[in-house]
């Protein structure tokens, strides 16, 4: 059966879906009315001779319009003109992967076919129109749809400046490419270095040199592929003003992605994930690479095709059997290309080919865990261009299918990586929740490249630098040349926040499944059954996933995320719904304190040795110089020795009694008075503040007075119920948090 008809693309023939880049079996039943035919892939050759053949057709079409002999004859011309267009299609993609697969040897037929999708797509589209404005136009509309009729009355044809100007943004594509793939040198030290000798002789070189090259090669790079940019900079925004928009964001947003929300909708989106994603991002990266050996994530850096799809299919079998069914519909029919070739170049991405209401999976394989990643998202794709009722879903919609499959994978984990398993699920995570980030980056920094035309190549890498900066990224050596690796930017510009989107939403599902595997499985695959070409946010709703563009929504996909990672990631589940999290969670990430035995213990007593060893930690632990022990309770051999004799020596800490009391219960005043020395030894403001305003201040130590007066000041102790409770004891989250207002004290 012929899925749902959908308006021709305006811009691209063949749409391509580019990656960026145990539970227990779901209980589903049938739900896809579709499926794809047999076909085998080796057997298919890019024929573009298909264009004439459909030019043909538009002529005779108009013909018909201009005399039709029937209501049947008008729909049946229609029809024909459906399939010829989506043979056109599979053409386009067919054309497509061999140019991915070996560039240099079908450039001229990859260049000729983006040439004539205008062309292609104009004359469908004055012939589609003709036919409904002819004497059997209402029963055509009828036939089609009436929604679908309006779409065709309503859209623009293409115009002759039109295609021209898509013409030469195709040029300068091809152009990209070359770039990106030219070979750079640059000159250190008199000698002469190529990216291949950096990669063969890395181990040699101390950690300046290595930057110094690398940054210089990245430079050299950046300044052929930017000069690129610089020319489709201006080109596309007359496309955008041909097409009667005032910004290209604007177009692309609307024309080319078909998004149901604005460029200011994804301007406050940017805002939202800085503020809340960006510290997710920070803790998830420090615990996969402080916290975890990723050496075992090489487990399929030399396994070819065959062993990669072997690994992941009987997963695929669990997550749900129909797309363990369709998997091996993919393999049987060649239908994927995950081998390493030279000639191939280095992009993941999935083609719709509706002649066979198909697709083909295509990879450049890097050698790392993120192969067999590509191959689970890219199936994502697959899975919906063979299964959904319509192939015209959003981009934004697309990736969920992708990035979802991966989240449903997580359960399965050790079944494809054994005991380092539990690496590989933490990574999918971590580098989703990056897909978050590098979304908005990238999706800000490309509207800001075409609201400021007139930047030079060196203000568009500060540009970048600057915002990846705000993004969290620290500044390195060759940072601010990175950009150009972002194929998307150039190939497919504004497509990045469709990460981001989709990311957010493909993280909802991750946490719902860890209340109910099953119902995750079938909200994902309802999805793909609903993908009916609606919008982002409509679909996402109809799924019952949240709507990301509320600060609500992201908020709680935030604190969800962190307490998972303490909890279920570090093991401290002693901290699920505990009220300090958001403190307690950066210091565990920072190593600053710790937890023991599975447990954090948050409500337990906070001594005066945890409290020192904890200052230690943030200095260095640097050896202290004065002779050991400094006090009789102190001995040399505890775990806190070092981290009092050094706060002995700094004088934080003088002692009492006639010794330092190390696991005696630490006073709300006795922390205030250790911090604010804390903040002198650092050169920090450590003045006083008054204690007027609280009902309790004469209870507060002489000694202690002006500490606790500084730490109110601050903000550090803000006072329970409008008292101070100075001689009350700390618990280990109450010290946490106090530490935390500490640590992020402006200036």
């Amino acid at each position: 059966m012929k899925r749902s008809s959908r308006v021709l693309s305006a811009l691209l023939c063949a749409v391509f879906l580019f990656s960026m880049l145990c539970g227990a079996q779901a209980q589903e039943a049938p739900r896809f009315e579709y499926w794809p035919e047999e076909v085998d892939f080796r057997d298919l050759t890019c024929d573009l001779s298909a264009a004439d053949e459909l030019f043909a057709q538009c002529v005779q079409a108009e013909q018909l319009a201009a005399s039709p002999e029937s209501a049947q004859a008008v729909v049946d011309c229609w029809l024909a003109l459906e399939d010829a267009y989506d043979d056109w299609d599979t053409q386009c993609a067919i054309c497509g992967v061999r140019y991915y697969q070996d560039s240099k040897a079908h450039e001229a037929d990859y260049l000729a076919s983006r040439s004539l999708s205008l062309q292609v797509y104009r004359s469908c589209l004055l012939a589609v129109q003709a036919l409904l404005a002819s004497d059997y136009g209402s029963e055509l509309a009828q036939a089609m749809g009436q929604d679908l009729a309006d779409s065709y009355r309503s859209a623009a044809v293409p115009t002759d400046l039109q295609i021209a100007l898509s013409e030469e943004d195709n040029e300068l594509v091809a152009d990209y490419w070359e770039a990106l793939y030219g070979d750079y040198t640059y000159s250190y030290q008199r000698e002469s270095w190529t990216l291949t000798r950096l990669e063969d002789e890395a181990d040699g070189l101390d950690a300046a040199a290595y930057l110094a090259i690398y940054s210089g090669l990245a430079q050299a790079k950046n300044q052929a592929a930017g000069a690129t940019l610089l020319e489709m900079i201006p080109l596309r925004n007359q496309m955008a003003a041909a097409c009667g928009y005032d910004t290209f964001p604007e177009y692309a947003y609307t024309e080319t992605y078909g998004r149901d929300y604005t460029v200011a909708d994804a301007q406050a989106l940017h805002r939202l994930v800085k503020d809340y994603i960006v510290p997710v991002e920070t803790a998830y990266l420090s615990y996969r690479y402080y916290d975890l050996d990723q050496t075992g994530l090489d487990r399929y850096a030399h396994a070819d095709q065959e062993a990669k799809l072997d690994a992941v299919e009987p997963c695929m079998d669990q997550v749900s059997g129909e797309l363990g069914e369709l998997f091996r519909y993919m393999r049987k029919s060649h239908l994927c290309d995950i081998e390493a070739s030279d000639t191939k170049l280095d992009v993941g991405f999935t083609v719709n080919l509706p002649s066979y209401h198909s697709a083909f999976l295509f990879d450049q394989p890097q050698g790392t865990y993120y192969d067999l990643k590509t191959v689970i998202h890219e199936f994502g794709h697959f899975s919906a261009f063979c299964l959904a009722p319509s192939d015209d879903f959003p981009v934004d919609v697309a990736e969920i299918h992708s990035q979802g499959l991966e989240m449903l994978f997580l359960p399965y984990a050790g079944e494809l990586f054994g005991a380092d398993g539990g690496t590989f699920a933490c990574a999918q995570l971590s580098d989703l929740i990056s897909a978050v980030v590098e979304g908005c980056l990238y999706d800000e920094f490309q509207i800001y490249l075409y609201s400021h035309p007139d930047l030079t190549l060196s203000e568009i890498n500060q540009a970048f630098l600057e915002l990846a900066q705000e993004y969290g990224y620290s500044p390195y050596p060759g940072l601010e040349y990175q950009w150009v690796d972002v194929s998307h930017t150039f190939e497919s510009p504004l497509y990045y926040l469709s990460y981001a989107t989709s990311a957010l939403s493909a993280l909802d599902l991750f946490l719902r499944s860890q209340e109910d595997y099953d119902a995750a499985v079938d909200t994902y695959l309802d999805l793909i059954a609903g993908s009916d070409g609606s919008g982002y946010r409509a679909t996402v709703q109809a799924a019952g996933l949240s709507d990301v563009f509320q600060e609500e929504s992201v908020a709680a996909l935030a604190g969800a995320l962190n307490e998972y990672l303490y909890t279920a990631l570090y093991g401290l589940r002693d901290l699920a719904g505990h009220w300090a999290l958001p403190e307690i969670g950066p210091l565990v990430s920072a190593g600053i304190m710790e937890g023991s035995g599975g447990a954090f213990q948050p409500d337990a007593p906070m001594s005066r040795a945890m409290l020192v060893t904890t200052l230690y930690r943030l200095v260095g632990e640097p050896k202290p110089t004065v002779k050991q022990p400094v006090f009789p309770d102190v001995p040399v051999w505890t775990w806190y020795s070092d981290a009092v004799a050094w706060a002995y020596e700094s004088g934080l800490a003088e002692g009492t009694g006639g010794g330092f009391d190390p696991n005696g219960p630490l006073t709300r005043e006795s922390m205030a008075v250790l911090l604010c020395r804390f903040s002198a030894l650092l050169e920090l403001d450590a003045s006083g503040g008054s204690l007027s305003g609280f009902p309790d201040a004469d209870s507060v130590s002489p000694w202690a007075a002006d500490a606790v007066g500084w730490a109110v000041k601050a903000g550090v102790i803000r006072g329970a119920d409008g008292r101070l409770n100075p001689s009350g004891g700390t618990s280990r989250a109450e010290a946490a948090a106090m530490l935390y207002r500490f640590l992020t004290l402006e200036g």
